[in-house]
């Protein structure tokens, strides 16, 4: 019976040991987040529209601009596609905040099927989203290839 009666009067001190200690934090740190990049993206899809994959049609090439517009540097760590018959390529440098950088995005149509597409790009960042995923899209003509004499 001591020991139960000694148990509740330690726990029950226990709210009041902690009554009138004051911890100081720093009024710099008080209201502060932290520094961190984001990218956006000023367009997230493009639409190459209708084309026949011959000639100086076959490869169609946009670039893609984006922003950092966070607080401490962006840097484009790896930028995949869905397939080869699409390929990136992008600014490699950290991007400081308030500039902008670019992902070009070739799409190779010869070879492809006749028809519609959609074509994600996945760009991977240090952004804390990790990624942002942006687009390619269009529609191939049926084409016919002769075989020049």
């Amino acid at each position: 019976m001591k020991l139960v009666t000694l148990i509740i009067i330690v726990l029950s001190s226990f709210p009041a040991m902690g009554q009138g200690v004051k911890i100081h934090i720093p009024d710099s740190l008080q209201n502060s987040t932290p520094k961190l990049p984001k990218i956006e993206f000023a367009e997230q899809e493009y639409d190459f529209g209708s084309f026949q994959p011959v000639g100086n049609d076959s490869i169609k090439s946009h670039s893609f601009r984006f922003y950092n517009t966070g607080q401490a540097p962006l840097v484009i760590q790896h930028v995949a596609t869905g397939c080869g018959c699409t390929r990136p390529q992008y600014t490699k440098t950290p991007i400081p905040p308030g500039e902008s950088g670019i992902v070009t995005v070739n799409y190779k149509g010869y070879g492809q099927r006749v028809g519609k597409f959609r074509k994600s790009v996945t760009v991977y960042s240090n952004d804390p989203r990790s990624y942002t995923r942006i687009f390619v899209r269009g529609e191939l003509k049926e084409y016919n290839l002769k075989p020049v004499l």
